[in-house]
């Protein structure tokens, strides 16, 4: 498996033989912390540090030295005021400045390295012996003490740790005023238990990136899914949310109760559909991973439940072909509100999940005409209508059917409106995930087959135009690598990812091979106009392609406010843009 950075600081996890090194956080951190809020949730058990030091992906396990449970953005105000403290050092003049990382958590099913503690190397590699490295601060970074006469501070940086703030107490959901289309949730609320919470208004949160993540983590993340080509992203359905920033202000270790330099709590956008006051504050922190600041709440837009919804599949002889049929069906403005793209392998990687199972072809219990059932190894099309009335959603059902059939060569066209048999007839896609990962699943009680967390799940986003060249070249590339790796998407808004399983006995050349998919597909996308990734992220697995994507400008133009935001990088270090972990401060050099 590919080598963590080298700025990647790896715990013994729970899993390992061997015990947890010793916390690095400042040694009254968690205790001082307690003094102020005495009924705060902390926990330092090796299993959840375990967990929330990883996401749903390959890159490696790295924990924090503590999880911390907050129920209230004062206490999350306080958390990150004590994580940029100064202490008088007891062997010279020149006093320490602790740092200690901080990374929200919501659900755990990001994909691209985001929850991850990332830390500079260790200090006997640096030879500071430990204390630090020696910076310039500006005087007006410590508030109340400003050296008079002097415009900066010298004092020593050091990295103590990391914390992340799960955000699960966070669960408030507020009142839907009917017509307003819009809700107010805290920040770990997930989205199945906020459309539960909907379920008798007549309205529905719609973006559904299929995990059952939490309304903050999904913000954070930017996330979207299958139904993005109806309704949009998270970037399209935020409307407003509050946030606590990141410490700008150097506070005392003497001074822990004082709140004069408590992180400032921002209220950003309004509950109007559209609005023009200003910068666009939202969509800021909206993709930005944690690294801008804490999401304690949001507020979403809801959209109403169709009366009535149709799905469809649709089988074609090459994947070029179901990919064409997808954009005339785009540039026909005929309404879907899903349409999903899969090749010969995740058919085939569907089919053997069948078989590995037991499937019956035949479930009578299900009352239903059609049952889930082995399918056709060919490219195929899963679409989805809805609309306000039975004539509208078939009309469009019938115009997409011309397309796939008469223009495009389809084949095996089936269609149902009941909901039983509208999922059995896309339980290829919803199963797809598991499917992939268990086509390289190790025999019997073997440990060695392929995981959740070893493998390699991929996406980019492309113009329309483009998207039947790029998916079908990527797919032939991972057949003729001899790569396991179906390839699969949101076809209707040129957003496809594909899924690598690894396993421990992989040799470095096939690994190499699939990063090579990684890297290629990657390149393919940028150079037709298209994005590295459509919906999983940056976190610190792509970010080698920003300045690729943007250029440098853009991409220092990202650091600039991330330092500015930021100044001494305590929101997940690491992650989107590569900035100085010791705030881009100037160095003087060890003392």
């Amino acid at each position: 498996m590919r080598a963590p950075l080298p700025l990647l600081r790896i715990f013994a996890t729970s899993s390992s033989k061997e015990q947890p090194p010793q916390s690095r956080l400042p040694t009254d951190f968690l205790t001082t912390l307690q003094s102020i809020h005495s009924t705060l949730q902390i926990s330092t058990n090796p299993y959840e540090l375990d967990s929330h030091g990883r996401g749903e992906s390959y890159h490696p396990t790295s924990p924090p030295d503590a999880m911390i449970y907050p129920t209230s953005v004062e206490e999350i105000q306080d958390i990150l005021r004590l994580c940029c403290r100064e202490k008088k050092s007891d062997g010279d003049d020149v006093s320490r400045v602790e740092i200690v990382s901080i990374i929200p958590y919501g659900a755990g099913t990001s994909l691209e390295g985001h929850l991850q503690f990332l830390f500079p190397p260790e200090d006997k590699e640096t030879g500071d012996g430990g204390q630090g490295e020696v910076v310039e601060i500006p005087s007006s970074y410590f508030a109340g003490r400003e050296d008079e006469g002097s415009t900066y501070r010298k004092v020593r940086i050091k990295r103590t740790g990391g914390i992340s703030i799960d955000m699960r107490n966070f669960q408030s959901i507020g009142e839907v005023s009917p017509g307003d289309n819009s809700v107010t949730v805290g920040a770990g609320v997930t989205r199945n238990a906020l459309n539960e919470a909907l379920r008798h208004t007549g309205v529905q949160f719609m973006v559904d990136p299929g995990a059952d993540a939490t309304l903050g983590g999904m913000t954070a993340c930017a996330a979207s899914g299958t139904a993005a080509v109806k309704y949009g992203t998270m970037r399209e359905n935020v409307l407003a949310m509050t946030a606590v920033l990141p410490p700008t202000t150097v506070s005392s270790a003497l001074d822990n109760n004082s709140t004069d330099t408590a992180p400032k709590v921002v209220h950003l956008g309004c509950n109007a559909l559209k609005s023009s006051a200003g910068y666009n504050l939202p969509a800021l922190l909206t993709g930005s991973e944690g690294t801008l600041g804490v999401i304690t709440e949001v507020t979403v837009k809801l959209h109403p439940i169709p009366s009535h919804v149709v799905a469809a599949s649709c089988a074609f002889e090459d994947l070029h072909s179901a990919a064409d049929a997808v954009a005339m069906i785009r540039i026909m403005g005929i309404p879907v509100s899903r349409i999903e793209l899969l090749d010969e392998v995740s058919i085939q990687a569907y089919n053997q999940s069948l078989s590995s199972e037991g499937c019956s072809d035949d479930d009578s219990s299900s009352g239903s005409d059609f049952h889930v059932q082995p399918m056709e190894v060919n490219p195929t099309l899963f679409l989805e209508f809805a609309g306000h009335s039975e004539t509208a959603a078939m009309e469009d059902l019938k115009a997409a059917k011309t397309v796939c059939l008469d223009d495009f060569g389809g084949t095996n066209f089936m269609s149902a409106s009941d909901e039983t048999t509208r999922q059995a007839l896309w339980a290829a896609r919803h199963r797809l995930y598991y499917s992939s990962i268990a086509l390289r699943a190790g025999s019997g009680d073997d440990d060695e087959g392929a995981t959740a967390q070893s493998t390699v799940l991929t996406d980019v986003c492309v113009p329309l135009s483009h998207f039947a060249d790029i998916i079908s070249a990527t797919a032939k590339h991972v057949h003729e690598l001899g790569v396991v790796g179906p390839c699969f998407g949101h076809a209707g808004d040129g957003n496809f990812h594909c899924i690598m399983p690894l396993t421990k006995s992989d040799p470095k050349d096939y690994t190499d091979k699939v990063f090579q998919v990684v890297d290629r597909l990657a390149e393919r996308a940028m150079a037709v106009g298209g994005t590295c990734t459509g919906e999983h992220g940056i976190g610190y697995g792509k970010m080698k392609y920003l300045s690729k994507m943007y250029g440098e400008g853009g991409v220092s133009m990202m650091a600039m406010i991330k330092r500015a935001i930021d100044p001494f990088n305590v929101m997940n270090p690491g992650k989107i843009v590569s900035t100085d972990y010791y705030g881009g401060f100037r160095r003087i050099g060890k003392e």
